[in-house]
C-alpha cells in the first residue's frame, strides 16, 4: 500500500502553488473576539532564505476548498493610507507563522497575476518588495474586511490603539531622557547593540551583526580614551569613522541596512556622542552616511 502523503503544516515547509486557508483573529485588544472569518493565501515564490506569499481578496465563514480560493484574485490593500498596494510580501523560512486555524487546502499553478507580483522578489534589491512575518496575511484579510464593512468601529479602534501608542511613547521618552543622564562608557561597553537583529533576513546576517558590535565597541573605548571632556573636532572623527565603516560594511554585504537598522544604529551614535558630551554632532551624521 502506498504511503499516505501528510498535508504540509506550514507555508513554510511548501513550494510555490500551495494554497492555505486561516482564520482571522481580531485586529486590536478593544475588537469584537470570535471574528468568524476565514483568509487564504499561496505561496508564489521561494528562495533558500525566504519564502513569498500572496493573500487572496477572498473572505469566507468557514474553512474554503481550494477551487472556491482559487476563483479570487490578489488583495489589494485599501484601509486607511493604502492605495491598492498588493498584499504581497516575503518572509524568512523560519517563521513562526502566527496564523489560527492553519489548513492546507492543496496545490494550483500560480496565476500571471501572482507570478507577476512574485518576480522582484527573485532579484536581488528590488524596488517595491516587503518583508513581514505570515501574521501580516491575518491582518490584511480581517483589515481590509472591516474597513469595507465596519469601518467606522474600525477607525474608533485606531483611535484608542494611537492614544495608547502616544502614552507608551512619552513614557518611553522619558525613561530614555534618564537612560542619557546617567549613560556612561562602562555601561556602553557592558551592552550588546542591535540584538533585535535577528532573524536573518529580514535582518542582516549574523556576521554583520557580530561585526557591528565589535566597531561599536570600539567606538566607545576610542572616545572614552579620549577623556572626561573630549574635544569636538576629536569626538567628531571617531563618529565620523564609525558612520563610515558602517557605510563600507553595508555596501559589502550588498545593501542591507534598511529602515530599522538605520534607526538602530542612528540610537547608537546618539548615544555615544551624549555620553562624548557633544550631542549635536548626531546631526552630522546624515552627511556621512550612505544608508
Amino acid at each position: 500500500m502506498a504511503a499516505t502523503k501528510r498535508s504540509p503544516k506550514s507555508p513554510v515547509d511548501v513550494e510555490p502553488g500551495a494554497v492555505f486557508a486561516f482564520r482571522t483573529s481580531p485586529l486590536h485588544p478593544g475588537s469584537p473576539p470570535g471574528t468568524g472569518r476565514f483568509g487564504a493565501l499561496a505561496v508564489v515564490a521561494r528562495t533558500p532564505e525566504v519564502i513569498v506569499v500572496a493573500v487572496f481578496d477572498g473572505v469566507w465563514d468557514r474553512v474554503p476548498a481550494l477551487e472556491e480560493v482559487r476563483e479570487h484574485r490578489v488583495l489589494r490593500r485599501r484601509r486607511f493610507a493604502h492605495t491598492g498596494r498588493p498584499a504581497v510580501f516575503a518572509c524568512g523560512v523560519d517563521d513562526p507563522t502566527g496564523l489560527t486555524g492553519l489548513t492546507a487546502l492543496g496545490t494550483a499553478p500560480l496565476t500571471a497575476e501572482q507570478t507577476k507580483l512574485a518576480a522582484p522578489y527573485l532579484s536581488p534589491r528590488s524596488v517595491g518588495t516587503s518583508f513581514s512575518t505570515l501574521a501580516l496575511a491575518d491582518s490584511d484579510v480581517e483589515g481590509e474586511w472591516r474597513w469595507a464593512h465596519d469601518r467606522e468601529a474600525l477607525l474608533r479602534e485606531q483611535e484608542a490603539v494611537e492614544e495608547r501608542r502616544r502614552l507608551a511613547s512619552e513614557a518611553e521618552k522619558e525613561r530614555y531622557a534618564d537612560r542619557l543622564a546617567a549613560l556612561t562608557w562602562e555601561q556602553l561597553l557592558s551592552e550588546t547593540p542591535f540584538e533585535r537583529w535577528t532573524p536573518s533576513p529580514p535582518f542582516p546576517p549574523a556576521a554583520f551583526r557580530r561585526a557591528a558590535v565589535r566597531r561599536v565597541h570600539q567606538a566607545c573605548r576610542e572616545l572614552r580614551d579620549l577623556g572626561p571632556e573630549p574635544r569636538k573636532p576629536a569626538a567628531r572623527k571617531v563618529l565620523k569613522s564609525l558612520v563610515q565603516w558602517f557605510n563600507t560594511a553595508d555596501r559589502a554585504a550588498g545593501w542591507v541596512i534598511e529602515t530599522e537598522e538605520r534607526e538602530d544604529i542612528s540610537l547608537v551614535l546618539e548615544e555615544l556622542a551624549h555620553v562624548a558630551g557633544h550631542p549635536s554632532l548626531v546631526m552630522e551624521a546624515d552627511a556621512w552616511r550612505e544608508w
